[in-house]
């Protein structure tokens, strides 16, 4: 198949935008949970920078194993970000503002929520294309 025809780097795209909407989720969900805690500072991934970061590089980590009882690192490993610390404003409790996370959290919600229907689009087109060549 010619590489022009691949869905292999749209199918790689879409896994790494899933992987990255769901570390934020966790991210945005521990914001939220922690608005009752003291001098907590509200932690953010930027989604764009990231995406971008984890489809320039191909992320394959050559590892060779000295003993063969040493633990492997699987191949398929989900690129890790690593979050930062935002700057919002103090409110006299701690730096968390829930109507930021909110939005942040719908914001995230829709990224995720439409990497998940492209990806499933795809597959579908898939299955038309295998079930109308057996014909």
């Amino acid at each position: 198949m010619p590489a022009n025809v691949s869905f292999k780097k749209t199918f790689l795209a879409l896994e790494r935008a899933i992987g990255i909407a769901q570390q934020r989720h966790t991210h945005i969900a521990s914001n939220i949970s922690n608005l009752d805690t003291p001098n907590y500072r509200a932690k953010d991934i930027d989604f764009k920078a990231s995406l971008a970061q984890a489809l320039e590089s191909d992320h394959k980590v050559h590892l060779i194993r000295t003993n063969p009882g040493h633990i492997g690192l699987p191949m398929n490993s989900t690129h890790k970000v690593e979050p930062f610390e935002e700057k919002g404003e103090w409110n006299g409790f701690n730096w968390v503002n829930i109507d930021r996370e909110m939005t942040k959290l719908m914001e995230n919600n829709l990224s995720y929520r439409t990497a998940i229907e492209i990806l499933s689009r795809k597959i579908a087109i898939l299955k038309e294309v295998i079930r109308e060549g057996g014909r």
